[in-house]
């Protein structure tokens, strides 16, 4: 109870800090993909189109938008639904230490392996995103709590394939999994053997997989099971110059539509290019690029899956967005909170090498073809993440898994019944992966994509109106790199805003005068940047300049009461002209325009 208690307010705690941040009431990128998904999901207005990422995730979050649940209320919705998905995942943990874990001591080790987990800052991280990772692995950690059951029951096989397999249609880096299915069952149920009955998984899953393959081919036109993003994914995790963390775009977009999917449009607009050349569809021609880049440098290939295992087992989590450093520097949840993958990983191969083979009556105290059979997991998956990117979001599945591991140093025997050879190996086994997974060899702990990290957040806090905080963060993302073009127009618009807003510190000579330096260059036909920029001169002295640059807006031309056009009208005012537009000053923008900078 206590374990249980302190999991809920623990999770819960770090929930509501989430849902008040900039970013926990407007997700970005692949957040912010999904909340558009749901909304045309449940709006019917959905492109028939092949499914381009998988969809029972944005399909779950459009339930609610059918039944009347407020569209600015889903990202909250949805941070709710994955701390959910969390504490399930809790359970299902200690589920299968107590199985894998038996003997007098079966119930520490379940409550130790719940805490790792229930605790984990990591686990936690990812929980209230508005992703598929949580939900997903959810599924997939209560299928094999199924298929841990006791004896060869066909039901058990069933359920737990049916489980992977809506795993895989939430995220399709489980579809290893569905190959050694039967396998995985007979030995996490105890038997080396299989049975006739373990391989009703196969059928379970499959099941799943063909009505969604049919869903996609009545829709959109194309019997598959797996979305049509996998082939330009391998391409880009594999392709010359990959860097095995993350994935990285090749083409950037000064404007991307509200959740449209960079990766996507860098995949089409590639592809119609290619397409003056090939004639065949997309997943042939990226499979066959990844293939020919592998056979070009196949010595170059084999360094880049071996840095991607180093990258894998390493405790820093690297991703090209939302970094999981990043973010636990920033949350009073997170930031002191030792547990992490590099933590999880020593406990885990260090208990392995305790209780190995060879320790005579201690081998009945724990379920030698389960071991082997979270191994076999462990293992398949690592080798599917491998082919694709060993970011933190990818490898999150085995972290459950090593905290069933690790909640066997409960159980562990006295210290005066260990012999000393096995005490050695298990001293070297701690050493070992301790140093494995807290070195920082091929730039592993790098720290270039802060700030992505910080842009992120700058974009989702001006979304929400949280000018002092997208103004701060996009001074933070500009410190480590000046000529950022995003980072400059956020913290352009968010002094004028605060300004505006006669804010104490803003609307400074000096202050404009640096927002003057940072909007040189950007993009003039940005209605919202020629107002900055017009102010900006004008409120350091080239009031000739600043009426000349809200001349020129789009919207002044053709009579449109545009913010632009407001200025240039308060502007004439101001000096006693008549207005060469016709509607009269706004009042506000006159009274800001009149009041002299600090």
């Amino acid at each position: 109870m206590g374990v249980a208690l302190a999991v809920a307010f623990y999770g819960i705690g770090y929930l509501v800090w989430y849902l008040q941040t900039p970013l926990g009431r407007a997700p970005q990128l692949d957040g912010a993909e999904n909340i558009a998904l749901a909304q045309k999901i449940a709006a019917g207005t959905l492109p028939h189109e092949p499914f381009y990422r998988a969809m029972l995730y944005p399909a779950t979050l459009a339930m609610p938008l059918k039944l009347g649940l407020p569209m600015d209320d889903l990202p909250a919705f949805a941070a709710i639904f994955g701390l959910l998905c969390h504490f399930l995942i809790t359970f299902g943990v200690a589920r299968l230490a107590a199985r894998v874990w038996v003997g007098p001591r079966e119930k520490e080790a379940a409550l130790l392996a719940a805490a790792l987990w229930g605790l984990n800052p990591v686990a936690l991280f990812y929980a209230v995103d508005v992703l598929d990772t949580v939900p997903s692995l959810a599924l997939v950690v209560w299928g094999l709590v199924w298929w841990s059951r006791p004896g060869a029951r066909r039901h058990d096989a069933w359920v737990g394939g049916v489980l992977l397999g809506l795993a895989v249609v939430a995220r399709p880096h489980f579809l290893p999994l569905v190959f050694i299915a039967p396998l995985a069952r007979s030995w996490l149920a105890g038997r080396w053997r299989p049975c006739l009955s373990d391989a009703i998984a196969w059928p379970g899953a499959v099941a799943v997989l063909l009505v969604v393959a049919n869903v996609n081919g009545f829709f959109g036109g194309d019997f598959a099971f797996l979305p049509s993003q996998g082939p330009y994914n391998f391409y880009a995790a594999n392709r010359s110059g990959a860097n095995g963390k993350y994935y990285v775009q090749e083409l950037f977009f000064n404007k991307l539509a509200p959740g449209e999917n960079p990766a996507r449009k860098e995949d089409e607009i590639m592809f119609n290019e290619a397409k003056k050349t090939f004639s065949g569809p997309a997943d042939a021609y990226w499979y066959g690029k990844a293939v020919q880049a592998i056979k070009q440098d196949p010595g170059a290939w084999l360094k880049l899956e071996l840095k991607k295992a180093y990258y894998l087992l390493n405790d820093f989590d690297q991703y090209n967005n939302k970094t999981y450093a990043w973010h636990k520097a920033e949350s009073p949840f997170l930031q002191g909170n030792f547990l992490g993958w590099g933590i999880l990983f020593v406990l885990s191969m260090g208990i392995l090498a305790l209780r190995g083979r060879g320790l005579g009556t201690m081998q009945a105290e724990f379920n030698c073809p389960m071991i082997a059979g979270v191994w076999l997991i462990c293992i398949t998956y690592g080798a599917g993440v491998l082919l694709y990117y060993a970011s933190g979001r990818f490898r999150l599945p085995l972290l459950p898994l090593l905290c069933v591991w690790a909640g066997g140093w409960m159980a562990a025997p006295k210290l005066s019944a260990i012999s000393f050879p096995r005490k050695l190996a298990t001293a070297l086994s701690l050493a070992a992966a301790a140093f494995l997974t807290f070195a920082n060899y091929f730039n592993a702990h790098d720290e270039s994509t802060f700030i992505q990290d910080e842009m992120l957040s700058a974009n989702a806090a001006a979304e929400v109106g949280d000018d002092v905080s997208a103004y701060s963060l996009a001074e933070r993302a500009l410190a480590l790199d000046n000529a950022r073009p995003d980072a400059r127009r956020i913290a352009v618009m968010s002094y004028y805003n605060l300004s505006v807003g006669n804010v104490d510190g803003f609307d400074t000579i000096a202050g404009w005068k640096l927002q003057l330096s940072r909007v040189a260059g950007l993009e003039d036909a940005d209605p919202g940047l020629a107002l900055a920029a017009g102010v900006a001169n004008w409120k350091t002295g080239n009031a000739v300049q600043a009426e000349n640059i809200w001349r020129k807006s789009p919207g002044l031309a053709s009579g449109m009461n545009n913010a632009p056009a407001e200025a240039l009208t308060a502007a004439q005012f101001i000096r006693g002209e008549s207005a060469s537009t016709s509607f009269p000053p706004e009042p506000s923008m006159v009274a800001f325009l009149k009041r002299q900078a600090n």
